[in-house]
């Protein structure tokens, strides 16, 4: 089994809420759920496990301002030789800019994101 492992750096000053309905996995399982908020320049990890075949594949949406925010971390970690892909969608757009650093061709990967300041 493919094991992605995410961890978020919140340097927005804002505090971000999770829509549940909008975090779901597409492939594999949260081994440990993405937390209900993740606090100003606070951070937070979880980890998506694939099953056998597709590795873990999904997304895990927050929104901020009453709603009027919404970034959303994409992960998608194919089986077989393929490169991952993570990034960070904000709407509307360009409310949000983005680092992203971790091995992206490693069976089990640990990701790293940093979302800086929200203008």
């Amino acid at each position: 089994m493919k094991r992605v492992k995410i961890t978020v750096r919140n340097n927005t000053g804002k505090v971000l809420r999770l829509k549940p309905e909008w975090s779901k996995p597409i492939h594999g399982k949260f081994v440990i759920d993405p937390p209900l908020t993740i606090e100003e320049s606070g951070s937070w990890t979880c980890a998506s496990q694939g099953p056998h075949g597709p590795g873990p594949k999904g997304t895990i949406t927050y929104e901020t301002d009453g709603g009027k925010i919404e970034i959303e971390f994409y992960y998608n970690h194919p089986g077989g030789s393929a490169v991952s892909a993570y990034y960070v969608i904000g709407t509307p757009s360009g409310v949000i800019y983005y680092t992203i650093g971790g091995n992206l061709k490693a069976h089990d990967q640990d990701i790293s994101i940093e979302l800086l300041p929200i203008t």
